[in-house]
């Protein structure tokens, strides 16, 4: 990604009214958020629990106990998706510890290898050989990285490519994480950060957002270079502290 404005990038190369805007509808969704989690999650707890009563009382041939399942497994999905709304809302509590990056970028393509492999994508690494430690939240981390990969890998259902390259300058560590898939269209990329936004038919749209959320609060630039059946390109810029 060069230094250029682009309507295709976020970030330092994006708009700050843009920028501005998506801050607003970050601090509307947390409001929405914190009302969520009051008004549902008691009574859903209620019904968790009473749920679970009822699983405890009913023989395992009974002809209730499939739906008896069906709510347990609504329920906590339930409970999921408003986890998953408060971390968008608010800001990640980090716990900062200095780690190699290689070694924490080689850890999600491990955990993501039989995905990978099964839909016969090749891997092209090309990381940086400068043993680089920076101060990052190792957990909260992955999780952008590993969002950012495995949406590479979906965009390729059968074959195709991911590249991961690490570069680093005296105040940046950067990760690019290529693919060679459908892509994403003009009218879509501009949106491609914010909450409840999903090109995906089973997306909630909230994890994209959460890894924006994430690396800002770690001081850093998340950016993304796409266009139809021309793949996409995530950067990740992180501070050198």
């Amino acid at each position: 990604m060069d230094n250029s404005v682009s309507r295709n990038s976020y970030g330092e190369f994006g708009d700050r009214k843009e920028e501005l805007v998506r801050s607003e509808r970050l601090a509307f969704t947390g409001r929405i958020a914190a009302s969520i989690a009051h008004e549902i999650r008691n009574p859903l707890g209620n019904v968790y629990m009473s749920v679970q009563q009822l699983r405890k009382g009913c023989a395992p041939d009974s002809p209730w106990a499939k739906h008896i399942d069906v709510i347990t497994r609504n329920t906590e999905r339930i409970n999921f998706l408003i986890t998953e709304l408060l971390n968008c809302a608010r800001p990640p509590k980090l716990n900062i510890k200095p780690h190699n990056m290689n070694e924490v970028l080689e850890n999600v393509l491990d955990s993501l290898r039989t995905k990978i492999l099964s839909q016969h994508i090749k891997m092209h690494k090309k990381l940086n050989a400068e043993l680089l430690i920076i101060n990052v939240d190792n957990e909260q981390i992955k999780r952008v990285f590993s969002n950012v990969m495995i949406n590479a890998v979906e965009s390729m259902p059968e074959y195709g490519q991911m590249t991961i390259v690490t570069e680093n300058n005296e105040n940046n560590f950067i990760v690019k994480i290529k693919d060679t898939g459908k892509g994403i269209p003009d009218e879509d990329i501009i949106r491609i950060f914010d909450p409840f936004f999903s090109t995906k038919s089973s997306g909630v749209g909230l994890g994209l957002s959460i890894c924006y959320g994430i690396v800002v609060s770690h001081g850093g630039i998340i950016g993304v270079e796409s266009g139809t059946n021309k793949g996409t390109t995530f950067t990740i810029s992180l501070p050198i502290r």
